[in-house]
């Protein structure tokens, strides 16, 4: 007996939507205590840039989700081999975007470890507050983190395409 190629596709949206949403709730976590931790940091406004490249990675599981799920209300019936291909397209950006938010995560959380902003001597404020790293690194590292899961939701399109 074959599986249910609409159960195929369901399991495809689910996952994608839950394996994505954890990355992101896991990056989104430690960006948040980044920002927290960092109060001056970044020129005072862009403490909150990790938090927004890391809510990103939700959005690749929900633009896949609908995709799936548009695939299952159409009135065309869905063969077992598109059930696979649907259930393969919601693991492949779920799968990446859990990898993307772990590694996401795990960079933040060893720079929340660090000291990556030191106060001089005198009145804790902006302008007496130093980096030892440079926010163009940061930057950088989040959005090479970012690009795994876009490769996932590239390839997902894809498959459902």
């Amino acid at each position: 007996m074959s599986p249910d190629p609409t159960l195929l596709t369901g399991l495809g949206a689910a996952l994608a939507l839950f394996l994505s949403g954890c990355g992101s709730a896991y990056a989104t976590t430690h960006a948040s205590l980044f920002a927290a931790r960092h109060p001056y940091s970044m020129a005072c406004n862009m403490a909150m840039v990790p938090v927004v490249i890391a809510g990103v990675l939700a959005l690749y599981g929900v633009i896949i989700g609908y995709l799936l799920t548009s695939k299952i209300n159409s009135n065309g019936e869905i063969s077992l081999v598109d059930g696979y291909k649907f259930l393969s397209a919601g693991l492949s950006v779920g799968l990446a975007c859990l990898a993307s938010g772990m590694g996401m995560g795990l960079y933040l959380k060893k720079l929340n470890d660090e000291e990556y902003f030191f106060v001089r001597k005198g009145k804790a404020g902006p302008d007496n507050v130093s980096k030892k790293g440079s926010f163009l690194t940061l930057f950088l590292c989040l959005v090479f983190f970012e690009a795994i899961g876009l490769y996932g939701l590239i390839v997902a399109l894809f498959l459902v395409g």
